[in-house]
């Protein structure tokens, strides 16, 4: 009852072909709490109207009924009024939602009281349906309402342009049709949908999950959260569903996790993503790390410019991808690469692997006039022991590559080499 006090309903209350004490005496009469009458006295019904009324009230004949009628909506209260029973009335009284037999005046306060309530429950519920649609159609969300069978009762505005179609098309429609399913793909689609409502059904509560659906040839990605809908007595006759369309959320939320990964200028893997892979995935495998550091880079950027060494980066991070294609190269900063790989690997093999990049290194550079005295050095760590700590042996495979440095540079220098 809280909204009475808070929410006025105007009534639009029709007085038409009444006996002249009777109109006087209803025009008197108090007003029920959230409503506010505005009375219109005529002695025939119009036949037209400015605005539509709440309440007709007026008294039978033939013909009359029809005409509130038309210039009514769903909403508004047909009252016929008789003071004394004439032929046809039968019919008439059909027609009407109440009838009024000519009530003593002492009651006429009671039937009065009891038009306005029903009044104020047809607004009450106007009022509801408004705000549930205004609600429903203002969310940029996906939202429907269904039956057990599986048939759309409602659904919004988002909803339905997200499909290609009004409201009243997807009315009454189930999942395939609304989705515009290939006949192929429909008996699937269906079955899938229906087994999500099954399951909410059974639950008897909120449940989250995960849907994707074909969107003018694109694939979305959509949350979903369905509730079963209870009757009075409690008894579940449908489902309502919310999906949020999270396909940009889930590119953005990729792209935020690949850039914490990547290096920019490269796209090679960065420091962060090399002590997550290896958590991840040593496990009790050999571990072999290739240290890599250019040499003569200094001058090239300072002969030929930044531009020149951020080229020669990407070109020494092309020609690592395509000489250690089972390893995990990263760019460790500035033009310091390191190479992880992972599983059983010899000696031999690794250092015949460095040599190959050195070479492909060089073959890379040697036709390019600015790139000529580039070239680079490597230091190789391996280690057997699943317990030796990662970064003990990227000290070793640096110390290598030192030596490397100190051995004239353009050279393979191991660990387990070093005294």
């Amino acid at each position: 009852m809280y909204l009475r006090s808070l929410v006025t309903c105007h009534a639009r209350i029709w007085l038409a072909g009444l006996p002249k004490d009777l109109t006087e005496m209803l025009k008197a009469l108090p007003p029920a709490e959230g409503i506010e009458p505005e009375f219109f006295v005529y002695d025939e019904i119009p036949e037209t109207a400015e605005h539509t009324p709440s309440c007709v009230l007026f008294s039978l004949a033939p013909g009359r009924t029809d005409r509130a009628r038309a210039l009514s909506d769903a909403d508004t209260l047909l009252i016929g009024w008789r003071s004394e029973e004439k032929m046809g009335d039968t019919e008439e009284i059909s027609k009407v939602d109440d009838f009024w037999d000519a009530p003593k005046k002492d009651v006429l306060p009671y039937y009065y009281k009891w038009a306005q309530e029903r009044i104020w429950r047809r607004y009450q519920a106007w009022l509801i349906h408004n705000w549930w649609q205004t609600t429903m159609n203002m969310v940029p969300d996906l939202m429907w309402y269904k039956n057990l069978g599986g048939l759309h009762l409602e659904v919004n505005g988002a909803l339905a342009r997200t499909v290609g179609k009004t409201v009243e098309d997807c009315r009454g429609q189930r999942h395939g049709y609304i989705w515009g399913l290939k006949p192929e793909e429909y008996e699937e689609g269906e079955r899938v949908c229906l087994e999500s409502d099954r399951q909410v059904v059974q639950s008897g509560k909120l449940m989250i999950g995960a849907e994707q659906v074909l969107d003018n040839g694109e694939m979305r990605d959509l949350k979903t959260f369905k509730t079963p809908v209870f009757d009075k007595e409690g008894k579940i006759i449908g489902t309502a569903g919310v999906a949020q369309d999270v396909t940009l959320l889930n590119r953005y939320h990729a792209k935020i996790l690949d850039m914490a990964h990547k290096d920019d200028l490269t796209g090679l893997s960065n420091r962060r993503y090399f002590y997550e892979y290896i958590s991840e995935y040593r496990k009790n495998q050999v571990v072999c790390i290739f240290s890599i550091d250019l040499d003569h880079f200094k001058e090239v950027n300072d002969t030929y410019g930044h531009k020149a060494g951020d080229e020669a980066l990407k070109a020494t991070s092309e020609v690592l991808k395509g000489s250690f294609p089972t390893g995990v190269v990263c760019r460790f900063g500035g033009d310091e690469f390191l190479v992880l790989i992972l599983g059983s690997l010899s000696h031999d093999v690794a250092k015949n692997m460095a040599e190959v990049f050195l070479e492909n290194l060089r073959e890379r550079f040697r036709s390019q006039e600015q790139f000529a005295k580039l070239t680079g050095s490597v230091g190789i760590a391996l280690s057997h022991n699943i317990r030796y700590p990662i970064d003990e042996l990227i000290k070793e495979s640096d110390a290598a590559l030192y030596l490397a440095k100190e051995n004239g540079r353009n050279c393979v220098r191991a660990a387990w080499e070093m005294e």
